[in-house]
């Protein structure tokens, strides 16, 4: 069976650099976790202060990791 582990990154367009890397969920496919990956980087940016998102030039970024889980 595999499953799709949406993971999301804090990153600076600055520096490059990825500060923070968060599991959120998973998924028995591709696009809902794609689709989830949008809706919880906009829920997590809005929790961010915007005076640090503009001096640091922070985002989200998120991947679909496929997982490939052996059933017992």
């Amino acid at each position: 069976m595999i499953k799709f582990i949406l993971i999301l990154y804090l990153c600076s367009s600055i520096t490059g650099e990825c500060f923070t890397n968060r599991y959120v969920s998973e998924h028995t496919d591709h696009y809902s976790c794609v689709k989830n990956g949008y809706v919880q980087s906009y829920k997590t940016l809005n929790t961010l202060d915007i005076e640090d998102i503009n001096l640091r030039k922070l985002a989200i970024k998120f991947e679909c990791k496929e997982m490939k889980i052996e059933q017992t």
